[in-house]
C-alpha cells in the first residue's frame, strides 16, 4: 500500500485568472494507507478541484503530489491509472452493460482496452463483486439498477483497478438513507482493508460516524484537518459554513 503526499499544493483553473473563487492555496497533508479523509467545506469551496488535481485530472498551480514518493507530475496516464481511483461525482449508467462487464472495465489500466481478459483479471472481478455485496448482480444490467445499487458497482469498478488510492467526489450524494448507509459501510471496509481513500461529503454527521480524519477546505485554504471530534467542533463549523446565529443545531454533528 502507498500513501499520497501533499506538499505547498494550490490547485485552481488558471493561474493568471484574476478571481480566485474556489481556488485552493498552501496545501500539506498526506493520505494513509488504512484511512478514510472526508473531505468538507461549503459548495464552491473546492473540493472537487482538489480531487481532480490529486486524481491526476488538473495540473497543479503550484506544489506537487507524491504517490508513494514518486512526483505524480513524472508518471505516465497508465501508472496513475494503476495508482489511483477516481469516482466521479454524478456518474450515471448509460449503456447496458451487464453489472460483471462493467466492473471488468475496472482492468483496463492493468491489460489495456483492447488485451484478452486473463483469469487475473476474472479473479479481480470475482473478488470485488463479492466484497461489494453484489453477488446474484453478474448478469444483472447497469441501467436497471437503483441509485445505491449502482453505486455500489461504480465502488467495484475502483476496487477491481488494484489501486491503493480511492478518490470520491460525493458517492452518496441523492442516496436515500439506506443506501447511504450501506455504501459508508463499505467505504469504511475498504479503508480498513488497507487502502487509502479520500471523499467529499455533505452530511457531517456521516463524516463524524465514519471518517478517520476530516478536512475542512474554505476560504481558499485548509480550515481544520484532524480526526471528527477536533475539525468539527461548533465554533469551527460555525466560521466555515458562515452559519447564522441559533441555526448552529441544525448542522452541528452530535453523537
Amino acid at each position: 500500500m502507498i500513501d499520497l503526499n501533499i506538499e505547498n499544493l494550490s490547485v485552481g483553473f488558471s493561474s493568471k485568472t484574476s478571481s480566485r473563487r474556489g481556488v485552493l492555496s498552501g496545501l500539506n497533508f498526506a493520505l494513509r494507507p488504512g484511512e478514510l479523509l472526508v473531505l468538507a467545506g461549503p459548495n464552491g469551496g473546492g473540493k472537487t478541484t482538489l480531487l481532480k488535481t490529486l486524481g491526476g485530472f488538473l495540473a497543479p498551480l503550484e506544489g506537487k503530489v507524491f504517490l508513494g514518493g514518486r512526483d505524480m507530475a513524472a508518471m505516465n496516464k497508465r501508472e496513475k491509472a494503476s495508482a489511483v481511483s477516481f469516482l466521479f461525482q454524478g456518474q450515471t449508467a448509460l449503456w447496458p452493460f451487464t453489472v460483471e462487464e462493467f466492473i471488468g472495465q475496472g482492468r483496463f489500466p492493468h491489460r489495456g482496452f483492447f488485451a484478452a481478459e486473463e483469469p487475473v483479471d476474472r479473479d479481480a472481478v470475482a473478488r470485488s463483486i463479492l466484497a461489494a455485496g453484489l453477488s446474484g448482480y453478474e448478469r444483472r444490467v447497469i441501467t436497471e439498477l437503483s441509485g445505491g445499487e449502482f453505486q455500489r458497482v461504480l465502488i467495484a469498478r475502483a476496487m477491481t483497478q488494484e489501486a491503493s488510492v480511492i478518490l470520491m467526489d460525493e458517492p452518496i450524494n441523492n442516496l436515500d438513507p439506506k443506501y447511504q448507509f450501506i455504501v459508508m459501510d463499505l467505504i469504511r471496509d475498504l479503508a480498513a482493508s488497507g487502502l487509502a481513500i479520500m471523499m467529499s461529503l455533505h452530511d457531517l454527521t456521516l463524516a463524524k460516524a465514519y471518517a478517520s480524519r476530516v478536512a475542512l477546505v474554505a476560504e481558499g485554504c485548509l480550515a481544520a484537518l484532524g480526526p471528527p471530534e477536533e475539525a468539527l467542533r461548533e465554533d469551527t463549523l460555525t466560521r466555515v459554513f458562515e452559519i447564522p446565529q441559533g441555526y448552529q443545531k441544525y448542522i452541528m454533528p452530535r453523537c
